[in-house]
């Protein structure tokens, strides 16, 4: 039980480690830089300077915690699923590689290589990563109990 939780603390830290290597080599190349953003539509919104990029650098290593805890996790259902062949660890399973599809596509570094881009979202662009990272702690826990 002591060795689980090792390893979760071991791998929400190169989640947290990985995300704040990659964010920061992504926005000193434009990959969050508003300023290029052509999708205003017109409505002449303009963010400058930095506070922007922070909130989408957060999203960014939230979004990646969220990919490593949910791959954990599916790993963990997997294995239970394989234990006891019950419906609700499969169900659960399934759950989990949604919630890592959900991480995925959230994340703003695959918005930004696709060409597309957050515009004036603010501090709203990263809770609900905030909310789901939360949730995703929670059933973690209750997982390893």
């Amino acid at each position: 039980m002591i060795m689980r939780r090792e390893c979760v603390f071991a791998i929400i830290s190169i989640a947290l480690f990985f995300g704040t290597i990659v964010q920061p080599s992504c926005s000193s190349q434009g990959a969050f830089n508003r300023a290029n953003d052509q999708q205003g539509g017109g409505m002449n919104m303009r963010h400058e300077g930095r506070d922007m990029e922070i909130y989408y650098s957060i999203q960014a290593a939230l979004s990646f915690v969220n990919m490593f805890l949910s791959i954990l996790l599916l790993g963990i259902y997997i294995d239970t699923y394989r234990r006891i062949r019950s419906e609700f660890s499969l169900s659960l399973a399934i759950v989990s590689l949604v919630l890592f599809s959900y991480a995925l596509t959230s994340n703003p570094l695959l918005h930004s290589a696709l060409g597309f881009g957050g515009f004036g979202l603010g501090p709203f662009a990263m809770i609900p990563e905030l909310f789901s990272c939360v949730a995703l702690l929670i059933l973690v826990y209750i997982s390893l109990k």
